[in-house]
């Protein structure tokens, strides 16, 4: 009877343990860089747009924008130059900004990494100084200091989640020191004020400098899963209970670069990067129940290094795989980018049924131009604050 009973238990184990597996299955997707569209039209995406144009007067000028949040009931715009945190409401009207930098009681030395309470009550954020490093909590929109009080590591990374009192930082390759041990680890995991998971360790030359080829690497899905891209990595996880899980892989075949020059000293990466042709660096933008998309970078024959779109319409069973996505539904921007980073500007690429592009104007304008006039917009100069283009999905792909 006993031998009964274990060898079920075995077999219990065994099918938990396999669900789990197919859970996390790994999706390998074959991408052939030469064969590609030179462009789409977003009309076969979308059925519109409309636009969020931030205000911009002397109460919100804006500098360099790390982060935009758009939620509920409010958009949130990380200004790292000037410290501040702009709000703005869903049609882009200045609300309010946080703006307490300064040794005072209530007030912050740095703005780092920044999240927003799903309910919009209040605004956190990681404000690094060394071993006095800690998490600052304001009431939202009236910025009442809330608790500066919980404890946090100093550590160097490009981007940062939160999830279930979990902070995920994705610091690819800079250097860190974890329990008095360098690490260039890819992910270092923060609970209670503590390192307590390292992922994908590695020790490498850094010489004090850092290479990274965008900002953003994470991204939530609309039942809010966490994934994560990593430099040198085709792989893309998604991150839960302080581990990663492969969810999707991108093989490149002959066409892509060495990954293994990751684990080489920073200035032999940059000098094989210079001189290397090849398929590099995916990220994934989207991987919502209905959309897929990711980008990667191509160089071809020493020529410039081009942007590329992989997009996968999951409930038609299709996929684009374009250098540029040609807007063919209005005048502006001539085209949109499907990406968590582009402008340096970190965001998520899709808010409930609209696809989003962020638009930095002082990037737009070329050839000396400073002005232009848009249906339904109206004049965009040089000096203006980002716009934010919402694109709505076809209701055949909701």
């Amino acid at each position: 009877m006993t031998k009964i009973i274990n060898i079920c238990i075995f077999l219990l184990i065994c099918l938990i343990y396999g669900c789990e597996e197919r859970k996390y299955a790994n999706v390998i997707i074959e991408i052939n860089p030469f064969e590609i569209e030179e462009e789409i039209n977003l009309s076969e995406i979308v059925d519109s747009i409309k636009y969020i144009k931030l205000q911009t007067d002397s109460n919100c000028v804006m500098g360099r924008i790390h982060d935009i949040v758009i939620s509920e009931k409010y958009i949130y715009a990380l200004d790292i130059s000037q410290q501040i945190i702009f709000v703005f409401d869903k049609k882009g009207k200045f609300i309010s900004k946080l703006d307490k930098r300064g040794k005072g009681p209530d007030e912050y030395l740095n703005l780092g990494p920044m999240f927003v309470d799903k309910n919009e009550k209040y605004i956190e954020f990681i404000s690094f100084s060394g071993k006095n490093s800690k998490i600052f909590k304001y009431s939202n929109i009236s910025f009442n200091l809330l608790d500066n009080k919980r404890p946090m590591p100093r550590i160097s990374a490009n981007s940062c989640r939160e999830e279930d009192e979990l902070y995920y930082f994705s610091t690819q390759q800079i250097e860190n020191v974890v329990n008095g041990k360098p690490t260039n680890a890819s992910i270092l995991i923060v609970k209670n004020g503590n390192i307590e998971k390292v992922l994908f360790d590695k020790d490498i030359i850094t010489q004090h400098s850092s290479f990274s080829p965008n900002v953003e690497c994470f991204t939530k899905n609309e039942n809010n899963q966490l994934f994560v891209s990593l430099m040198y990595d085709n792989t893309f996880y998604q991150l839960k209970n302080m581990d990663a899980y492969p969810t999707f892989s991108v093989d490149f075949g002959k066409y892509g670069i060495d990954n293994s020059i990751g684990f080489k000293p920073i200035k032999e990466q940059q000098r094989y990067l210079e001189s290397a042709n090849g398929a590099s660096f995916p990220v994934l933008n989207i991987n919502n129940s209905n959309i897929m998309a990711f980008s990667y970078y191509f160089k071809n024959n020493m020529k410039k290094t081009d942007l590329h779109q992989y997009i996968r319409l999951k409930n038609r069973n299709k996929t684009f795989h374009t250098k540029r996505i040609k807007n063919n539904i209005t005048s502006f921007p001539n085209e949109v980018y499907l990406s968590t980073y582009f402008c340096g500007i970190s965001h998520e690429v899709w808010y409930k049924n609209f696809l989003v592009d962020i638009v930095l104007p002082s990037n737009y304008f070329s050839n000396g131009e400073t002005k232009t006039t848009v249906e339904g917009l109206g004049d965009i100069t040089i000096e203006d604050n980002p716009i934010i283009v919402m694109m709505k999905l076809k209701e055949e792909l909701k």
